[in-house]
Parts: structure tokens; sequence; C-alpha cells
């Protein structure tokens, strides 16, 4: 049975099917693989492929999160097939500043991080979100080079965003093209995070151009 982590309480529970659904049901990072057969994940937020509706998740390097009462709402084959990765011993959690702000309905125009602004975006913005819901892939942020390249690939099929102008050197724009194109280039932890950062700016300066 699936365990909710409750923030109050500190401690593990069932899923409370009443009111106060204020915990967050945990996973292994692993569980990626059986979410996205059911769901387009976009940093922050989830999208039901069928309803097109919204719900809020929260990724990190070892772990999802998502809340209960979004949870609840998920198809049942998916939430059948979770189960194994369910986190239910006492565990870090400690939620990421974007999801923070989605959850607690607050305003991230003082936000500097590039791709939380690129999600909110794609979020806010109908025809980009249309896009995305039809995509059937995920905009997830790496930590692997494989999950870069997915990421490189997938931001740019929604946004198309600009890599070739004449202020970027030819290494960056090369560098660029084979993460877009599946050529093999070898990444260290750090040109991992770079291009992520990267990709994340010139994606949501295009994304920027579409919202006025």
């Amino acid at each position: 049975m699936i365990k909710v982590y409750d923030t109050q309480s500190n401690s593990f529970r069932d899923i409370n099917l009443n009111t106060n659904q204020n915990g967050f049901v945990l996973f292994n990072r692993s569980a990626l693989s059986v979410f996205k057969c059911y769901y387009n994940i976009c940093g922050f937020f989830y999208l039901d492929r069928i309803r097109s509706k919204i719900q809020l998740i929260d990724l990190n390097d070892c772990l999802i999160a998502i809340p209960e009462y979004s949870f609840i709402e998920i198809i049942d084959d998916c939430k059948s097939s979770l189960v194994e990765y369910n986190i239910t011993e006492r565990v870090d959690f400690h939620p990421s500043l974007g999801f923070i702000c989605l959850y607690l309905q607050e305003k991230l125009d003082d936000i500097s991080d590039y791709f939380i602004k690129l999600c909110y975006n794609i979020m806010q913005n109908n025809r980009l979100l249309n896009s995305f819901a039809k995509m059937n892939d995920s905009i997830i942020y790496p930590i692997s080079k494989q999950e870069l390249y997915v990421f490189a690939q997938n931001v740019f099929k929604l946004t198309h965003f600009d890599y070739i102008s004449p202020d970027y050197d030819t290494s960056f724009k090369y560098t660029i093209d084979s993460l877009i194109n599946g050529y093999h280039i070898n990444f260290s932890k750090d040109d991992i995070e770079k291009f992520a950062y990267n990709i994340s700016r010139l994606a949501y300066e295009k994304v920027a151009e579409y919202n006025g």
C-alpha cells in the first residue's frame, strides 16, 4: 500500500481521502520510467494526456514528490505500477524552490533560475501547453549525459530556440547541435549542468517572446 509523508508529523501514514491532504507521496527517481508512460512531465508539473489537467510534481537527484491531493487523481494503472518505488522510510525531503512557489501559489517574478521560469511560462501559455500535451515526451532537468540529450531534444522540439546566433562561439553551437541531433560527446557533471542551464536560458528567451 502507498504511504504518504506527512510534513506536520514528520512520519509516514496512509493516504487521507478526506479534506486534510497535506502530505506528499515520495518515490525513488527510477519511478520516472513508469510515470512517463502515463504523463508528460515539465519540470514542476505534469499533464494528464487525456484531460490535459495540470498537477504538480517535484524531482531531485534521488526522489520524486507528488502532493497527496494530486496522487489521489493519478490513473489507477499508474498507481499500481508505482507501488514498488514508494519511499516509506524516513528520508531528507527538501522541496525545490520552483515546486514550493507553485505549491504555495506564489509569484515567480523575482526568481532568476531559467529552468523554473521556462517551465512556468510553458504552463501559462496555452499554445505551448497544448503543443507540450501532444508531444508525448517530458522536459526533465538532467542529471546524466543520457538525460541531457533527451532534455535538449525535447526542449528544442517544443520551443525551437535559437542557438545559431553569431553571438555564440562555434564550440557552443556545435555542442548544442550535437545534443539536439544525438551526436556522441563526452560530458562531465559540470558540463551537464552548464549546458542544461544554457539550453534553459535559450528556451526561456524564446518562450518569453511568445508571451510578449
